[in-house]
């Protein structure tokens, strides 16, 4: 790089004379040079040259006088502004022009670090010429080279500290990286929580959830999602006095903190939509607008705390493997139309009467949503799935959602229609409000259930100004019509954010009937901390 040449210049003046050829003229130089710092606290601090005497010299690439424009004050100092019809200024011009190198003057005046930045590009040009060609650069040109490297040294030695230091952040960078098509993100989550009434025997206790996905693109505007995660949390239902499956939390997982792919899909553009193409564990929540707003975290730790409380229950119906695309349409009004198609076991190649597996096996959904925006507060979708299950109706985010009646595998295959509306408002920065409605219609063991469901909740994004989330929501999770009670469910919560990449959220669930059946309420306590990385 250019530093070679001018440091030489600086360092060595007999091995400088040898590479620039010096013979018959000889050049006038300082006779002594001084260091003067400026006070290191000024944004616009520069180190100043200043010499004992000076002698005007000839300047070739344009013959300017350097005594018509002198860059130097009274004292010596050179003047903190280069400026057009200064001899170093002009001198430069015409070295750029004879030589091909671009020093981004722009005939407008300029600090003399810029000038550096400027003289280093033109001395990155020559300095290959000089090395290949000797010759290609006059005697002449090179004398103003280094009365112009002479002069500016201070600032030439600035500049090559800031590209050392650049070079080597890019070979750090180059050495550590990942991957070039490849990005990292993680997330891990301490979950402390526990039934605090309603239990019949319950502890608190402390789960995890640990995520790790790898975001590639190949091209720039596809991306394939590989997800790698592992967990503990186990699901509190059991340890109601009256077991049931609703109050689920997002992170819950079950297991024993075993690693396994966890999600696998790939999205690429088609004309102008995306093609959303699920390997493993799709979800409609992938492609399609959920209206979750700020409880929608997208099955992660940073909503919340519930995944009843995120979004309808009906963006739980369904998933694994399939397609899935969200075409648009307009701006406003009817903008978009969301349409998939997934099956759980489609990877089984063989059937079990009356269960079929495979991509198009008795265990799948066939999905389509109207996405409207009413205003810029505003949006809102209208939902229809026709699904088939071999077993529970809500789990498609791997977290059951709904009261045993409403998912009741015990009757065997089911057959069911489903529709929903969802709504998102935001009243303004501070404040937002959104809500749902479902109902199903589920055919099974010669029966058909009418299931409901229905929440609504208000958000306060940035409530501490500092990115921090508080909010409440109310409703009642999937249950059958006309058997036993409502059961409600109430959440609050606050995530305190400490940084962008820790927050600790703290909450309560309170759910008044968890079986339908009975009236044994419980009340879940939840101080949940999500580390990002």
């Amino acid at each position: 790089m250019s530093s070679a040449f001018w440091k030489s210049v600086f360092i060595g003046p007999i091995a400088l004379g040898i590479a620039m050829s010096l013979s018959a003229r000889t050049m006038a130089t300082p006779q002594s040079n001084r260091l003067d710092t400026a006070p290191t606290n000024a944004a616009n601090s520069l180190i100043l040259n200043k010499v004992s005497s000076t002698k005007p010299v000839s300047i070739a690439a344009g013959e300017v006088n350097p005594a018509s424009k002198p860059a130097t004050d009274p004292d010596g100092v050179a003047n903190e502004v280069v400026k057009p019809g200064d001899w170093q200024y002009t001198a430069l011009q015409n070295f750029a022009a004879k030589y091909a190198c671009n020093p981004n003057l722009n005939n407008q005046p300029i600090s003399q670090i810029e000038f550096a930045r400027g003289l280093n590009a033109c001395l990155t040009k020559v300095e290959p010429m000089i090395a290949q060609q000797p010759g290609s650069v006059t005697q002449a040109d090179l004398e103003v080279l280094k009365r112009l490297t002479q002069e500016y040294r201070a600032q030439l030695t600035e500049v090559d500290s800031r590209l050392t230091g650049v070079d080597k952040k890019v070979a750090q960078l180059q050495a550590n990286q990942f991957s070039t098509t490849t990005k990292l993100k993680g997330e891990a989550v301490f979950n402390v929580t526990g039934v605090l009434s309603g239990a019949s025997n319950s502890n608190i206790v402390l789960g995890d959830r640990v995520r790790l996905l790898f975001q590639s693109s190949f091209t720039g505007k596809d991306i394939l999602w590989t997800r790698l995660a592992t967990g503990n949390q186990p699901s509190l239902g059991t340890n109601f006095k009256s077991q049931s499956t609703v109050g689920g939390q997002v992170v819950e997982t079950g297991g024993s903190n075993s690693v396994g792919l966890d999600w696998l899909a790939y999205q690429f553009p088609v004309a102008n939509t995306n093609v959303y193409v699920a390997a493993f564990n799709g979800l409609q929540a992938d492609y399609a607008p959920t209206y979750g707003s700020n409880f929608e975290d997208f099955t992660g730790a940073s909503g919340a705390l519930s995944a009843f409380a995120e979004s309808s229950p009906i963006y739980k119906i369904g998933g694994g493997s399939g397609v899935g695309t969200n075409i648009p349409i307009a701006d406003t009004g009817l903008t978009s139309v969301s349409l998939g198609y997934f099956a759980f076991n489609a990877n089984s190649p063989t059937n079990t009467p009356p269960v079929n597996g495979g991509l198009f096996g008795t265990d799948n959904s066939l999905f389509g949503q109207l996405n409207f925006k009413l205003s810029p507060q505003l949006e809102g979708g209208l939902t229809y799935i026709n699904s088939s299950h071999n077993s529970t109706i809500f789990n498609g985010t791997g977290v059951l959602v709904g009261t045993p009646l409403a998912n009741n595998p015990a009757l065997g295959r089911t057959t069911a229609d489903s529709f929903g509306l969802a709504f998102a408002y935001k009243a303004s920065e501070k404040v937002a409000f959104n809500g749902f409605a479902m109902t199903t219609n589920a055919r099974r063991g010669g029966v058909t259930d009418n299931i409901w469901s229905y929440g609504g909740g208000i958000s306060f994004p940035d409530v501490d100004g500092k990115g921090s989330l508080a909010g409440l929501f109310v409703g009642a999770e999937p249950y059958v019509g006309g058997v036993g009670s409502t059961p409600f469910h109430f959440e609050g919560f606050y995530k305190y954010k400490f940084s962008d990449n820790i927050s600790i959220t703290p909450g309560l669930i309170y759910l008044t009937s968890p079986d339908q059946v009975t009236n044994n309420g419980a009340l879940i306590g939840v101080v949940r901390t999500t580390f990002l990385f």
